[in-house]
């Protein structure tokens, strides 16, 4: 069956179920640390098995032997996916009948290293999943690519966290299922972490064998007569170096750096805010289901556009507008967290923020879609969301180093506020390069030199409108 936009449903929800797979581990690695809390960690045993994170910051030192290293007869995704996925549930299965044992005696290290198997191994899933997107959706709508990713992601994470946490709890299950149904209680949620990451293993072994039935599309012919996967590895490692020297990916990397400012004192800050002012743990993982379950459908919003930055910039000033507002209130919850009327608001609110974020995201992933080389499909992308998650990170711990020298009565609005003006500033520099790099022509972001010697020849046809330049791949090996 195909949509009005000629995409292949089976390919939309084959691409975002596996999304929904990467989600579902980095929600369990988001969790853990919860679980280890509950039995007396301390910050450093945090701090160690925060290294789990670190695959997805390198995944890019390894992407390139993803596009150039697979099985023709078997396809080119499908020889990375399959062993990866299937490895990943052997890890979890082995890791489910230790899982519970290893954290009520505080074995971090030891869960460290599985976790951190696991995440190098979805990091390694992603790279190909990234790729497979690209491939299914290039000729038709590339921003079904990011809005996959940001519906399977999330609700992957929430199956993995909130879904988790609330259910395995016996707390809430005893309150809110068992007793109404007039079922006795019980210390035990509905399942334990052990059979969760069971299932979860027995999910990602079900879908691979789904997977490796599916028929790849053809690899898209390039401009130089090759196929995209005719590369050797050194040719995709300087493809890397080739991005890096463009004027257009040097302008998009520095925004894409930059860009996550105004957002990190709500996503780093809020949880940690919210704790401090006398909002329980518990109350907080019920706050974000809702929450979760509003921002999972932001990015069907804009899968169809086609110009996803402009949907950057409108999204970008909305967060400005409501991240004050957000912060005042959380500053607030002290003096209003006993009235009926804080939790109902403060889920609004937190709706609206991670709405508007998730729109962001998608937006980039969209138009990260649409300008990546097919040829090197995989590592293009993981390059620039590699660029993307790190200017993240560096935000975040930059911000978070300031706010330990604010007065801690007012960390988190000041906080806000100082990154909401540097926002404005980026803003201001930014609009006029983000329209000009979204009018730029598809070709303009390759890095073969026969796509690249056509601009060229549209000088001398006099075409130099963007939009009028735009040429597809047949009309530039016609050309060439």
């Amino acid at each position: 069956m195909v949509n009005k936009s000629g995409t292949s449903l089976s390919s939309i929800c084959l691409i975002t179920i596996l999304y929904t797979l990467e989600g579902l581990n980095i929600g369990l690695m988001l969790s853990i640390p919860l679980f280890l809390i509950y039995y007396g960690a301390t910050w450093k045993d945090r701090g160690t098995f925060n290294f789990t994170s670190y695959p997805f910051s390198m995944k890019l030192l390894w992407a390139p032997l993803v596009d150039v290293f697979y099985i023709k007869r078997f396809g080119r995704r499908k020889s990375w996916i399959v062993p990866t996925q299937l490895l990943t549930a052997v890890v979890l299965l082995i890791a489910s009948f230790f899982i519970e044992s290893l954290v009520v005696q505080n074995h971090v290290v030891i869960l460290t290293i599985i976790f951190f198997i696991v995440v190098f191994l979805t990091a390694t899933d992603d790279v190909c999943i990234d790729g497979f997107a690209i491939t299914l959706f290039a000729t038709t709508n590339p921003q079904w690519a990011s809005t996959s990713q940001g519906i399977g992601q999330t609700f992957g994470r929430f199956l993995g966290s909130s879904f988790l946490l609330t259910l395995e709890s016996a707390n809430f299950t005893n309150k809110f299922i068992r007793a109404p149904l007039a079922l006795p209680s019980q210390t035990s949620g509905l399942f334990s972490l052990a059979q969760f990451i069971r299932v979860v293993a027995v999910i990602f072994v079900l879908v691979t064998i789904c997977v490796i039935f599916v028929r790849e599309k053809q690899e898209t012919v390039h401009a130089d007569d090759h196929k995209a996967s005719d590369l050797s590895l050194m040719k995709v490692y300087h493809s890397i170096l080739k991005l890096l020297k463009k004027k257009c990916i040097q302008q998009l990397a520095i925004i894409m750096l930059l860009l996550p400012i105004p957002f990190v004192p709500f996503q780093a800050m809020s949880n940690l805010a919210l704790i401090s002012h006398g909002v329980p743990r518990d109350s907080l993982a019920l706050v974000n289901i809702p929450v979760t379950l509003i921002t999972v459908f932001a990015p069907l919003i804009i899968r169809r556009t086609k110009r996803p930055l402009l949907w950057l910039i409108k999204m970008y000033i909305l967060n400005l507008l409501i991240a004050i507002p957000v912060a005042v209130y959380i500053h607030f919850t002290g003096k209003m967290l006993a009235s009926g009327y804080y939790y109902p608001i403060l889920i609004l609110l937190m709706s609206i923020s991670d709405f508007i974020k998730t729109l962001i995201s998608a937006a980039c992933v969209g138009f990260f879609a649409s300008i990546c080389e097919p040829r090197i499909g995989g590592t293009y992308m993981t390059f620039l969301v590699t660029i993307s998650n790190l200017g993240g990170a560096i935000n975040s711990s930059i911000v978070l180093y300031v706010s330990n020298w604010l007065p801690k009565k007012y960390d988190y609005l000041l906080a806000t506020c100082a990154c909401e003006v540097l926002g404005i500033l980026l803003l201001v520099f930014a609009y006029r390069v983000l329209i000009r790099l979204q009018d730029l022509p598809t070709h303009k972001w390759y890095t073969t030199e026969q796509v690249n010697a056509v601009e060229s020849k549209l000088e001398d046809l006099g075409q130099s409108d963007p939009k009028q330049s735009f040429i597809s791949e047949k009309e530039i090996q016609s050309m060439s």
